[in-house]
């Protein structure tokens, strides 16, 4: 997940805990991975923005979207990111039944074409 509006607040995170290195450490990822994100090589992924949010107190809402409070105290926050998780599960589990779902249509439209080709 990566837009130019996300790398513009994470940089903000980032100025805020000092440079890329002490954010890196406050979030538990390397700075090369902070880099490679930054520069857009890298999607920003789900751990990082959860680190963030958890460890840094911020808004799940203002990292993902730009909206709301920026900070929230760290019971709201940690309230957020589990039900962030939580969402993000259901999603899973959502494209692993409309997957299987294509692929019982891919089976039935066979048996159609060959009972047509009778």
């Amino acid at each position: 997940m990566s837009d130019s509006q996300l790398l513009k607040r994470l940089r903000i995170v980032i100025k805020a805990c000092g440079g890329q290195t002490k954010f890196a450490k406050a979030c538990g990822i390397s700075q090369s991975l902070v880099s490679l994100m930054l520069s857009g090589d890298r999607e920003v992924n789900f751990t990082t923005i959860t680190a963030v949010c958890h460890d840094l107190g911020y808004s799940p809402e203002w990292v993902i979207m730009g909206t709301g409070d920026k900070k929230l105290d760290g019971k709201e926050a940690t309230k957020l990111v589990t039900e962030i998780q939580i969402l993000r599960t259901e999603v899973e589990l959502l494209h692993a039944r409309m997957r299987h779902y294509e692929k019982e249509f891919e089976v039935m439209s066979q048996k159609f074409k060959e009972t047509d080709n009778k």
